[in-house]
């Protein structure tokens, strides 16, 4: 079984490296639904690990995203999206490509990067994640397909690595490089773990704080309270980038959506993302926020589908449209952004209903 699975894994593998060496694909009809001489900038930070249940912004009893609070009123915060997979590698090779759970083998027909390249935009991949290891390197083969792409992390996750501000700093500099039609692509570390290697000392808020859970020991209050830490971190840094783009003053927009959530001691005692028969809703359900400039308003209109049931299996429809890109195989009915979006069943490992298993 093992040696099967290692096959299976070298196979993937040499299928997905070849997006980095075909950064433009196959698309056909590709153009872009509007027509602009300005500048636009937009951002994609795919987070890591994050549970919407812990997401301040969804009515956590602990106030873990207070910066996004207080520009709630200009987000579109999407209240029922959930990850297809519960670890990053088969989430995001969904997500970033073709691939969904009625064509997992779609992940190798196209990405969006090629998909984005094609249209001519300046695409960068920055990621804070080990760019070679088991966890990650089907990752890297289609992030490298990006027209730039730098890893700024050679440490394992589970290590003290460089912290997510090291993304902000990377995306400072490449905003300042050449080109008007820019799309960055920030892959965090964001709640992975170990929580407590995720922030800063300055970003120990919930430090020697009782949390509630229905299991009373100090190292679960403790890995608890380093969850939510890194999560107010995050929002600290999903923050900096909205601000950061807003002084631009360009058409833009910043998405953040994270590959899986995660089960801090919830439902059961476990913390972490599993892929046993143990499913709990909190390493399926995430967080997605939509920041929109006024002048990025003005050229697209984003539909309010803030209740509609989504799996990110799907986001590169939404990316796609996001950025008014248009081919032979970008769907606007897939896109929770789109008018004509389509609710669909959302099925979890192979075929498990999600909304009839797990709610």
């Amino acid at each position: 079984m093992v040696v099967r699975a290692s096959i299976q894994y070298y196979k993937e593998g040499k299928k997905l490296g070849e997006y980095a060496n075909d950064k433009y694909g196959n698309f056909k009809n590709v153009h872009r639904k509007w027509s602009s001489n300005d500048q636009e900038i937009y951002i994609i930070i795919i987070g890591e690990a994050t549970s919407r249940l812990h997401f301040g912004l969804y009515d956590y009893y602990r106030d873990t995203t207070p910066l996004l609070g207080e520009i709630e009123d200009e987000l579109l915060i999407y209240n029922d999206v959930i990850s297809p997979e519960t670890y990053t590698i088969a989430s995001l090779t969904k997500a970033l490509t073709l691939g969904n759970y009625e064509n997992p083998n779609a992940k190798y027909d196209g990405s969006i990067l090629q998909l984005l390249n094609q249209a001519n935009f300046k695409t960068y991949w920055i990621s804070n994640q080990k760019p070679i290891g088991v966890n990650d390197s089907h990752i890297t083969k289609i992030g490298l397909g990006a027209k730039k792409a730098i890893f700024l992390n050679i440490k394992h996750s589970k290590e003290k690595t460089l912290f997510d501000g090291s993304l902000v700093e990377k995306m400072n500099e490449v905003l300042l490089e050449e080109g008007d039609k820019k799309i960055i692509f920030l892959h965090t570390l964001g709640a992975h773990v170990n929580y407590a290697y995720r922030y800063p000392d300055n970003f120990k808020f919930f430090n020697n704080q009782i949390p509630r859970s229905k299991f009373n020991e100090d190292y679960i209050y403790e890995q608890i309270n380093a969850y939510d830490n890194a999560i107010r971190y995050s929002d600290y840094i999903i923050r900096t980038v909205i601000e950061t783009i807003r002084k631009h003053n360009v058409i833009s927009f910043v998405l953040y959506f994270s590959d899986h959530g995660e089960e801090v001691y919830d439902e059961i005692a476990f913390s972490g993302h599993f892929r046993d028969e143990n499913l709990t809703k909190n390493i399926y359900e995430i967080p997605m926020v939509l920041w929109c400039s006024k002048k990025y308003q003005n050229k697209s209109e984003v539909s309010l589908n803030l209740d509609s049931k989504f799996m990110i299996d799907d986001i590169f429809h939404g990316i796609a449209d996001l950025t008014g890109v248009n081919a032979n195989r970008v769907d606007s009915t897939r896109s929770i952004f789109n008018k004509y979006f389509k609710d669909r069943k959302r099925i979890i490992r192979d075929t498990i209903d999600y909304d009839n298993f797990l709610n």
